[in-house]
């Protein structure tokens, strides 16, 4: 941020002096994703980048969509599923289940947006090859929904994933 930003926001003191333009921000972040090993650790650091800076994740997936679209979503995701529990940093998108019959809509009144445009929804079932992922599914309509954004120009806030978790026939995650 730029010292009248900072000021405007509370933040002076709080960040290092130094300032990067978003061509620097840029540059940084694809150096340290390409230095990832796998995929998957590839996958974690843009979840991050993403609940730490949205306007920098969307930057980012936009000027490299062809890099980055495997990572986001297919073939990545599908392993983000499987994993998905043990990733798990906060809430993104909705979730409902049988249980909630009766209070949807004031449960969409909780989502922190109030301007959605587009929803996508999985059930968890059939994932990707891998079968019924229950709720773990999550990362499907997220990484979609980014996929929406960066290609078609949609305000990432006007965006809501949603899974609707009616129980799984997978008895690992029902054991776990």
């Amino acid at each position: 941020f730029e010292y009248g930003e900072r000021d405007r926001l509370g933040l002076r003191g709080l960040l290092p002096p130094a300032y990067l333009d978003m061509e620097k921000q840029l540059f940084k972040i694809m150096c340290t994703l390409r230095k990832l090993d796998d995929d998957v650790a590839k996958h974690m650091f843009l979840a991050d980048l993403n609940d730490r800076n949205t306007t920098l994740f969307h930057r980012v997936l936009v000027r490299h969509i062809e890099e980055l679209a495997p990572i986001v979503y297919t073939p990545c995701v599908g392993q983000a599923v499987e994993l998905y529990a043990g990733m798990y940093r906060r809430p993104r998108g909705m979730f409902f289940t049988l249980d909630d019959a009766g209070h949807c809509q004031a449960m969409v009144a909780n989502y922190p947006s109030k301007d959605i445009s587009i929803v996508v929804i999985t059930d968890g079932s059939r994932i990707l090859g891998i079968g019924d992922q229950g709720s773990n599914a999550m990362p499907i309509p997220v990484g979609k929904l980014a996929l929406y954004c960066a290609a078609g120009g949609i305000a990432p806030h006007r965006v809501l994933p949603i899974v609707i978790d009616a129980g799984t026939d997978n008895i690992t995650l029902r054991e776990h």
